[in-house]
């Protein structure tokens, strides 16, 4: 029984900000098309709840910013995110525990998603940053 509780836990992503060789935990925020698996941006890999937040506020603002045309709705959708992120953050994380689900908020044809996952860590002459 216990190489299959071995082989599920070496299976699953680290938990956030905890390293696992060369990957380390961390929160993906980041931007999907509708429609289209091959169509990923992401904003942040932040390995903090602290650099997800400043990621992810200065994001929203420039995006207001350079897009004035929005209509109404998603302007003040995006402004009621970008006002509540932390209490929204922690919604959206435990409803779908972190794990791809519903979309943050829509942006025209794009969805704002935040989950978590796993990404390389960084390392310069062999010793890791982070």
């Amino acid at each position: 029984m216990w190489p299959f509780s071995l082989f599920k836990k070496l299976s699953q992503d680290p938990a956030v900000g905890q390293p696992r060789g060369d990957y380390i935990g961390c929160y993906l925020l980041g931007t999907h098309t509708s429609g289209r698996d091959d169509d990923i941006s992401y904003i942040s890999l932040a390995t903090t709840r602290e650099q997800l937040e400043l990621d992810a506020r200065q994001y929203l603002q420039e995006f207001l910013e350079q897009h004035p045309q929005l209509n109404e709705a998603e302007r003040l959708a995006l402004q009621d995110l970008l006002e509540h992120w932390n209490a929204r953050a922690d919604i959206h994380l435990a409803q779908d525990g972190g794990k791809p689900g519903q979309p943050l908020a829509v942006q025209g044809g794009s969805e704002l998603f935040l989950r978590t996952g796993m990404r390389a860590r960084k390392k310069e002459k062999g010793v890791y940053l982070e």
